[in-house]
């Protein structure tokens, strides 16, 4: 069958489940509703399972030098050769490390430790100053880089210690303590080409960050790392107040939680329960289609909008559990929700029939039920979220 052919079938299939709205041509055929994960029993073992079936699939993306195949198109079963970005290939080892922390299967440790080594040979020193930046395939030195190359490695520290660089971790909280101002906001970019952004680009870069020095305070008891990242949290906090409506700032939920385990203010747990009280104002729920439960509005939900916020509520449910805070219940059902909806993004054996290599594509999470195709990034919040969910919920 060709894959044209296989496209058109897969279409018209999707069109009887999604009330005749026209997908694009990488849609996937829709189970019926009454057999959707909406419909079936939420466990924390079926979470694992499928957190597991996530590192699974990115194992089987790996290459042999560490790296992953970026994106893969199941519909066509073929990869796409779309330039690479570093602060994904970050995050998606600190989500292999999260699923051996859970199995202790160490295929997870190997290839996760595998994606650290390739991401260190993206490690540059930074004009002889001894802190180092992560260059991206762009080009350039974010912010988010270091931040999620921090967490990757301190995560390995913590769980491998045996191959723990935590001279290099140093070296990146550097450039990062390097990068921020005195009101305590970053620069999001370390000066490479001379024709970097002035303004910050990235929601996420300046929380990635916090939560890296966060963790490797935890290691290394440094007062600089943890100065640092209450000033920047003090500085996002207030900005993010004046700006009125909060941002889906999952990663500051995440730094906040941290930072509250070291410094318990309580100006750190208000405002990550506030943004997870933003977040949830967006989210799909009873009068929406079954498609859309449990997604992230405004348009059609994607996963990986789904899973990152799920992140941040994982965190946000904590906080609310252990301040008392009465919208606890709140955050737990808009996360229940939340998993729902994940789990009807993944593929698996009763979805993948007419795909042309269902193994390939098994465990992998898509764009949205409009479009088919697996990203890294897709895969690795996927995996976190519903194992932090899996944590806290069941």
């Amino acid at each position: 069958m060709t894959g044209r052919l296989l496209s058109f079938i897969l279409i018209c299939a999707s069109l009887m489940f999604d009330g005749g709205r026209a997908p694009d041509t990488q849609a996937i055929p829709q189970s019926p509703p009454e057999s959707r994960s909406h419909a079936q029993e939420i466990t924390r073992d079926r979470l694992v399972a499928a957190a597991r079936a996530g590192g699974d699939y990115l194992i089987r993306m790996q290459k042999p030098d560490g790296s992953f195949h970026y994106y893969y198109d199941p519909v066509e079963d073929r990869f796409s050769t779309r330039s690479y970005n570093i602060l994904r290939h970050a995050g998606t080892a600190l989500s292999l490390f999260d699923v051996y922390a859970r199995t202790r299967d160490a295929r997870y440790l190997n290839a996760a430790s595998a994606g650290v080594a390739f991401l260190k040979t993206r490690f540059r020193d930074a004009r002889g100053s001894g802190a180092f930046y992560v260059l991206d395939n762009d080009g350039k030195a974010k912010l988010g880089a270091n931040g999620l190359a921090l967490l990757a490695l301190t995560r390995q520290a913590e769980l491998d210690p045996k191959s723990a660089d935590l001279a290099g971790a140093k070296r990146l909280a550097d450039l990062i303590i390097a990068l921020q101002r005195k009101d305590g906001s970053f620069e999001s970019y370390y000066r490479v080409r001379g024709d970097e952004p002035v303004a910050r680009v990235s929601l996420y870069y300046p929380g990635e960050a916090i939560f890296g020095l966060v963790r490797l305070y935890e290691l290394t008891r440094e007062r600089r790392l943890i100065e640092s990242a209450r000033r920047g949290a003090s500085f996002l906090i207030a900005s993010q107040r004046k700006a009125g409506a909060l941002p889906p700032d999952a990663w500051l939920i995440q730094a906040l939680e941290a930072l509250y385990k070291v410094d318990p203010a309580a100006s750190y747990a208000r405002h990550a329960i506030a943004i997870a009280h933003a977040m949830m104002a967006d989210q799909y729920l009873g009068t929406a289609p079954p498609e859309y439960r449990g997604g992230f509005g405004p348009g059609a939900p994607a996963s990986t909008a789904a899973a990152s916020r799920a992140e941040g509520m994982v965190a946000a449910y904590r906080l609310a559990r252990s301040t008392s805070d009465p919208s606890a219940e709140r955050i737990a059902g808009s996360l229940r929700a939340c998993v729902r909806f994940q789990l009807s993004q993944q593929y698996t054996a009763a979805n993948s029939l007419l795909l042309p290599n269902p193994g390939r594509a098994a465990g992998g999470f898509r764009q949205s039920a409009a479009t088919a195709r697996i990203r890294i990034d897709f895969v690795q919040h996927n995996v976190s979220s519903l194992l932090g969910a899996a944590d806290v919920l069941y």
